[in-house]
């Protein structure tokens, strides 16, 4: 009989020792005082876990089963059960219960903070040594030296003639050190490397916020492509959170793992707490796939197994371990039935190629009968299913698809947070919205506070049309209310519709005005200065249908100021509404299919009582294909409104308002003769 020897997962790297102190909510409020948190006698503690290469190995062995053996570090005796034990590095952490999601009421453990680190006196524990064939090598380095330490490393990555593949999962400083050097010079064909985004921006790689997963992901692309260290193993991966990644082949093409309804830190944000396990997921991932089938390499569907379990364990939260105390653990078991496969879970990600070139889409549709197929889809079923595997951006009941628009808008929440998470905002920060009439400049900035009051932040909107205001006093005592606003601690959000109205006379007279409000956050009453306080400050324009055509005509105008207005704004975005903006713009159908099937969950919810919408095929070609709406967003609302849909299961030809109440908005006998075509809808 011939005896076959399980192949050997052999993992080796830094290893730590993780000290959690887990305190109940109440016992760790700053403001209670000690006697009152000793009658609360909370549950708190203190417990211990291997860490590093140690944890790697664990999650390994359970999740390989008996396909396998794993062959990991032997941590040294005793090293788990004594604080001040300083042979191996010890790092040390706050744990509390939190929210599983925003506003849920279930709560998990999960890490509040991270307290820092003490480096170890002694080497990295080499793994145990068996015999047998490895077929894989996994090596955590997080730069606490194991990586100049040879004597540490596994003997088969010193075998020039091993076929084995490599993982390495590496912290910053990326591509430095013995290891790395012995590895990208005899291994690199085999060497697959692994790194978060936030250690490539530490290395100033040109990676910039998360404006869209296009953007994004071309950006990680092109930092690994052009750094020549990053150029020599046989891959890449770089992690962006619990979001997605990007694996780079050094002779082939760049995927983008990813989940369409989040960008890097939008999940996160949506679920209190600090992940944990991200790397130590994917390198077992990573490695798995090469024991599991090293002839037909998965590594994207590894990639996705990983982001999958990690946020697994964030979801579940670290579990109380049986022993003295109830000590906390990383939920090896949650881990491992994800990356290996054993339990359904329906994955939020999709993969997807990466293009080369700047402007592409993860859009993938080609013709006008591609978008206008999509945007049918999308009215009847939700853009949820329609929209599978396509990034879609959602800020209440704002949503788009357009990579244009979802950077646009994702730049601008990006400058309010940063505005937000600053302690002493002495003056307003100041943006401008330009679109055509009833494009719906205010909806999405709107939807974007909703956000913020949802985190806490108490938000006052206020809108004043510019255009109204008959002298400047009218001004003054717009700001004193803003003022007021801000005395009563709340966010004073402040429309100026029509801003670039004109003024006694003068075109963009009222530019000058604002000015000593955005830069000093003052006016002035009565010949008294007085202070506004934090508010945002949001333009809007009632003439111009991009800031790029406002700058061009107000720099010209003199005594305008125009040039001292516009560097007083921090950000602005350019809403296209349902109109096509050119004669290119196709992604305007898709703008129409969002904006109606919002229109018509809020004012006739029946008629998708089992989620498909029930609408007539004419009726719906013609909301998406008349040529315009001659109000912008507010044409196609009004026809809603005017339809007779009370009671009804479905929107039929007869609910539609008469041929000369629709020509308020559209043009009547397009939109009527688009109803009577007979093609397909």
């Amino acid at each position: 009989m011939i005896r076959t020897e399980k192949p050997v997962l052999a993992v080796a790297g830094d290893v730590t020792v993780d000290w959690l102190l887990a305190v109940p909510a109440v016992a760790g409020s700053a403001d209670l005082q000690a006697a009152y948190q000793w009658e609360t006698r909370g549950a708190a503690g203190l417990s211990a876990q291997p860490g590093g290469a140690a944890l790697l190995a664990t999650l390994a062995t359970a999740a390989i089963g008996g396909a396998a053996r794993v062959e990991g570090p032997v941590l040294p005796p005793g090293v788990l059960l004594d604080p001040t034990d300083g042979r191996l590095a010890r790092t040390y952490s706050l744990w509390q219960p939190h929210p599983s999601s925003v506003g849920g009421r279930e709560v998990a453990w999960r890490m509040h903070r991270f307290l820092g680190f003490r480096p170890g006196t002694e080497a990295a524990p080499p793994a145990s040594a068996g015999a047998g064939v490895v077929s894989c090598v996994v090596l955590d380095d997080a730069g606490l030296g194991f990586r100049d330490e040879p004597a540490s490393w596994p003997w088969v990555i010193g075998n020039q003639r091993a076929t084995a593949q490599i993982v390495l999962k590496m912290a910053a400083p990326i591509g430095t050190g013995a290891l790395w050097e012995h590895l990208v010079a005899g291994h690199a064909d085999r060497l697959t490397l692994y790194v978060a985004a936030g250690d490539l921006r530490k290395g100033d790689a040109a990676i910039g916020q998360p404006l869209s997963w296009e953007r994004l992901a071309g950006e990680v692309a092109a930092a690994v492509r052009t750094d020549p260290r990053l150029a020599r193993p046989a891959r890449v991966v770089v992690s962006l959170g619990l979001a997605g990644a990007v694996l780079v082949e050094r002779d082939g093409a760049a995927t983008l793992i990813f989940d369409p309804l989040h960008q890097e830190g939008d999940w996160e944000r949506l679920h209190p707490g600090t992940p944990t396990g991200l790397g130590t997921c994917v390198a077992a991932t990573l490695a798995l796939a090469a024991v599991g089938n090293p002839t037909e390499l998965d590594w994207a569907g590894a990639v996705l197994r990983g982001l999958t379990a990690c946020r697994a364990v964030h979801e579940h939260g670290y579990v109380p371990a049986e022993g003295p105390g109830d000590p906390l653990g990383f939920p090896v078991t949650v881990a491992a039935e994800a990356l290996a496969g054993r339990q359904a879970v329906d994955a939020p990600f999709w993969i997807a190629p990466i293009s080369d070139a700047t402007s592409w889409q993860l859009l993938p549709l080609a013709g006008p009968e591609d978008y206008r197929a999509l945007a049918r889809r999308i009215v009847v079923e939700g853009d949820a299913e329609a929209c599978r595997g396509i990034p879609v951006e959602r800020m209440g009941a704002w949503t788009s698809i357009d990579r244009t628009e979802i950077e646009s808008v994702r730049s601008l929440r990006h400058i309010v947070r940063q505005y937000l998470s600053q302690e002493h905002r002495i003056r307003p920060l100041s943006l401008a919205v330009f679109g055509p009439p009833g494009s719906g400049k205010s909806f999405a900035v709107k939807q974007m506070a909703k956000e913020w009051s949802a985190g806490g932040v108490r938000v006052e909107v206020m809108e004043f049309n510019v255009a109204q205001f008959a002298s400047t006093a009218d001004l003054a005592a717009a700001l004193q209310r803003v003022r007021d606003a801000t005395v009563q601690q709340a966010l004073p959000l402040v429309f100026w519709d029509e801003f670039d109205s004109p003024y006694d006379g003068r075109e963009l007279g009222w530019l000058a005005r604002f000015l000593a409000p955005m830069q000093d956050g003052t006016f002035l009453e009565g010949g008294v200065a007085r202070p506004i306080g934090p508010a945002l400050f949001v333009f809007a324009g009632g003439t111009y249908p991009t800031l790029a055509s406002f700058k061009e005509r107000a720099v010209m105008v003199p005594g305008a100021k125009a040039t001292d207005f516009l560097s007083r704004l921090r950000g602005h975005v350019d809403v296209l509404g349902p109109n096509p903006s050119d004669a290119a713009d196709r992604g305007h159908v898709l703008r129409r299919a969002l904006l109606l099937r919002a229109q018509l969950l809020t004012r006739a919810a029946r008629l998708a009582g089992d989620k498909r919408l029930g609408i007539d095929p004419g009726v719906l070609r013609a909301f998406l294909e008349v040529p315009a709406y001659l109000h912008g967003a507010r044409s196609l609302e009004a026809i809603v409104e005017m339809s007779a849909l009370a009671g009804r299961l479905r929107y039929e030809r007869s609910s539609l308002p008469a041929r000369h109440q629709l020509a308020l908005h559209v043009d009547a006998e397009a939109f009527l003769g688009l109803i009577r075509r007979e093609d397909s809808a």
